[in-house]
């Protein structure tokens, strides 16, 4: 869990206090209070829930006790040092005047797809059986 029991008291004293003064003109003294503990105990419940959580769930409560612990040892394994190889000599070869643009090609071998056939076209009189067919139905 993250935080502390001090943001449930402040959230539900904002929350008491809002209520207190939006309801208190039209309610009377006691059903202004008894609403306004309603909500003091709602919002302190759901404040409690939403620290609970993401505490649990989004991992904050992980991540706080993992920085106490890298200051005390030294951290290993945490963090990933990923380098990619250079590969600027070879586009430079590439770029410079004198290179031959064709032995770079000379790998590449065009995609060679089926030809389309078309087929074969149906009787016009089939054609018209099925619609009749379809317009019966």
């Amino acid at each position: 869990m993250i935080g502390s029991i001090r943001w449930n008291f402040i959230i539900g004293a904002l929350a008491f206090i809002v209520t207190f003064v939006l309801s208190m003109s039209k309610n009377i003294w006691l059903t202004t209070i008894i609403r306004s503990f309603y909500s003091f105990a709602i919002l302190f419940v759901l404040v409690f829930l939403c620290r609970f959580l993401l505490g649990t769930f989004a991992g904050l409560n992980r991540l706080s006790v993992q920085e106490q612990e890298a200051g005390e040892t030294e951290a290993k394994g945490i963090a990933v040092d990923a380098v990619t190889p250079d590969e600027d000599e070879e586009l430079h070869e590439l770029l410079k005047p004198g290179a031959d643009p064709k032995s770079a090609a000379a790998d590449f071998t065009p995609l060679n797809p089926p030809k389309l056939r078309v087929k074969k076209q149906p009787d016009p009189e089939e054609m018209a059986q099925a619609v009749r067919r379809m317009s019966d139905e």
